[in-house]
């Protein structure tokens, strides 16, 4: 029974916030989507704060014992506070009708990383106290846009994967926080939590050669990676001696190195050690060190193959795919490169 309640409730708040984010869709005509953002006349929402609705209280409490004592003075107090809140109406509104936000670019990274957007802000005039707020949550804040500036604001996103951008609020309670100014910018674009990454040690199944998938998973000679120890050798030289282990057994050993990036790989999510994440996670070090060395590599996850290549795109192309990989839907959501 507690379950069934549980996942009516989980239902029910499932088909509200779909009629949600329908009536927002109908209300505002999707004048609020794109990728620039001019603050208008229909572009701008102002009704009383929290602050405000108080102070509209208390005047027309004011107002009310004004008239039932026949108080002048109070009266006179009621007309006056409800003067400086339609003053700061007017204040607050023309405080932001002028700004343009534009939207610029879009920074994904890896986990725990928070992805980035970044804005051009500009306007002819003073503008003061700007918010920007997303999920509920203050993103940044403006005291004060003169001409023109540029600002960052990082997304609530920590963990891997796909994250389309919602509703953009942009606040202003300027003047005395009675009133709030607002405005939503709907941007149509989506973001990416790429897997963190982890060094995989000695991990002798990380790889596979790109040019004989059946032999051996490593190349050897190699000068990134420490790999394990071997005995010395005549003809070795000294320099990779592990003096630390002839210490304590008086054996001389030398360090072995892989170069993992030596020749072109495909990097096969099924090689490797672990649960997903830290498959992934290995996987995204792996790519990622391939493309700052310039190296050619193969990205394989499961039944899906990224095809051999280097490069900017085919590198972001590999990073996404981690990002939105999942064990029983990656198949839907894979494109080969």
């Amino acid at each position: 029974m507690l379950f069934a309640k549980r996942l009516k409730d989980k239902h029910s708040g499932f088909l509200f916030a779909n009629f949600k984010k329908a009536l927002f869709r109908k209300l505002l005509k999707n004048k609020h989507t794109g990728n620039t953002l001019t603050l208008k006349h229909n572009t701008i929402y102002v009704l009383p704060s929290k602050m405000g609705c108080s102070f509209l209280f208390v005047c027309v409490l004011n107002f009310i014992l004004g008239i039932n004592y026949q108080n002048n003075l109070i009266l006179a107090m009621a007309y006056l506070m409800l003067v400086v809140l339609i003053l700061a109406i007017l204040i607050g509104y023309s405080n932001v009708k002028g700004v343009t936000v534009k939207f610029k670019s879009k920074n994904n990274d890896y986990s725990p990383i928070s992805p980035r957007l970044v804005f051009d802000i500009s306007t002819d005039k003073l503008c003061q106290s700007l918010q920007f707020i997303y999920q509920k949550k203050l993103l940044h804040n403006l005291d004060n846009i003169k001409h023109k500036t540029d600002i960052t604001v990082s997304l609530p996103y920590e963990s891997r994967g796909r994250y389309p951008l919602e509703r953009i609020k942009l606040l202003s309670q300027y003047p005395f926080g009675l009133v709030s100014v607002w405005s939503y910018m709907q941007i149509e674009e989506t973001v990416f939590v790429y897997p963190k990454q982890i060094n995989p040690h000695k991990n002798n199944n990380l790889m596979v050669d790109g040019q004989n998938t059946d032999g051996n998973l490593k190349r050897g000679n190699g000068i990134d990676e420490f790999d394990s120890l071997v005995d010395h050798q005549h003809g070795m030289g000294l320099q990779r001696v592990s003096w630390k282990h002839y210490a304590k057994t008086q054996q001389l050993m030398v360090k072995d190195f892989v170069n993992y990036a030596s020749t072109p790989m495909i990097y096969d999510y099924s090689q490797l050690q672990g649960n997903a994440e830290a498959r992934l996670s290995q996987l995204s070090y792996l790519i990622t060190q391939a493309h700052l060395h310039d190296h050619a590599f193969a990205l394989k996850l499961n039944n899906q193959l990224y095809s051999m290549a280097k490069g900017r795109e085919h590198f972001t192309a590999c990073l996404i795919a981690l990002s939105r990989f999942n064990s029983s839907t990656e198949s839907q959501d894979a494109k080969t490169s």
